[in-house]
This record gives C-alpha cells, structure tokens and sequence, in this order.
C-alpha cells in the first residue's frame, strides 16, 4: 500500500445509516486522512463496473463538476481526468487519477487503488491541480450481495488552502458520497455485470 493505515489513530467522526467516517492524524502531512467504512448490498462486480465508469461520478461523488475517461490500459486499469468544484473564494481543483483494480483469487477480497498521477495532461489555466491524492479500497464480499468497504483517502489539495479549513470539511463529502454509493450500486442498469478478473 505504501502507508500503513493500520498504525494510525482513527477517530470516529461521524456514524449514521450504515456508514462510518472517520479521521486520522499522519505524521508527514497537516492535513488529516479520512477512513470510511460500510457495509452496501451490492455486488463486487456492481462495484467494479460504477467504478470503470468515471463518468458516472456525477451521480456519486459529491463536489464533481465534470469527469472524463483518459486511456484504458487494460480491463481493470484506468486513467480518468476529474474537476471538482469548491466554494468560492477557491479555486476548482482537478486532478488525473489512475484506478487500479485487483482481487486475491482465494479470499475474493478486492483492493482498488486509485491515485493522482502528473505528466498525462497538461495543467488548465483556471484550475488549480492538486499536487498528491492517494486512494485505497479494500472490499471484502459478504454472503451473495453484500461487500464490506474499507476506504481510505490522504489528499494534499495544493493552491495554499490552509489545513484547518480542509480538515473542517473532510466529513459531509465522504459522508455523502458513500450514501449517494450505496443506493447507487443497487441500481438495475449494474446486475448481472461481469468481469473476467473480479469473481463475486
């Protein structure tokens, strides 16, 4: 993984419908990292295609202006672009993510990373990039139709945005999102999916 999120101290934060939110301190930044756990009805391979689709981030992820597919290098691989939108006085942040998408033939566990990567499209003049933004699901399936989600996040937004001022924030949209996931993963248009490298 490259940070072992084991070792750090979370803290419970927000706990409502299911999902759970929570914070954690990390020696090495001043802003904090953000852990979400829940437990959605949903298939692995509904997951899997949601995610495969970055345009339908728009229905999901709270705060997205727009996202786009960049490249697909293989079937469980991806590159997708992303602007998200801020309250005014700031700027719109956006950022290249590179989704990678593994599951352990034994235990069926899944682990998605999904981290920001430089040098594939040029910076936009309005929009500020967001220099660091490292994501890590581990989703483990449970019974048929039911996954257990682990997610975690450590973001550097850039621009000087103040530490205290992001980490006021970093609940209601992980929050969200994760509810807006967990209706959205039930929905008709994701069943029956399949996947040659993700068995439910």
């Amino acid at each position: 993984m490259g940070i072992c999120y084991s070792q750090t101290d979370w803290s419970l934060k927000k706990d409502k419908d299911g999902i759970k939110v929570y914070t954690g301190k990390l020696p090495d930044s001043k802003f904090n990292a953000i852990k979400v756990s829940c437990k959605l009805n949903g298939s692995l391979s509904a997951l899997t295609s949601i995610l495969l689709q970055p345009e339908l981030q728009l229905e999901w992820v709270i705060a997205t202006k727009t996202t786009k597919l960049v490249k697909r290098l293989a079937p469980n691989r991806i590159y997708y672009y992303t602007i998200a939108s801020l309250p005014w006085p700031l700027v719109n942040r956006d950022l290249v993510i590179d989704l990678w998408i593994q599951q352990d033939s034994l235990s069926k566990k899944v682990t998605i990373k999904a981290n920001a990567i430089d040098h594939v499209l040029p910076n936009v003049k309005g929009l500020e990039r967001v220099p660091f933004s490292q994501a890590i699901w581990e989703v483990t399936p449970i019974g048929s139709n039911s996954i257990q989600i682990d997610y975690y996040l450590r973001i550097n937004p850039g621009g000087g945005v103040p530490a205290w001022l992001v980490n006021m924030f970093v609940i209601k949209g992980p929050f969200e999102t994760f509810s807006n996931l967990s209706k959205l993963i039930q929905d008709k248009r994701f069943q029956g999916q399949h996947f040659d490298f993700i068995k439910n």
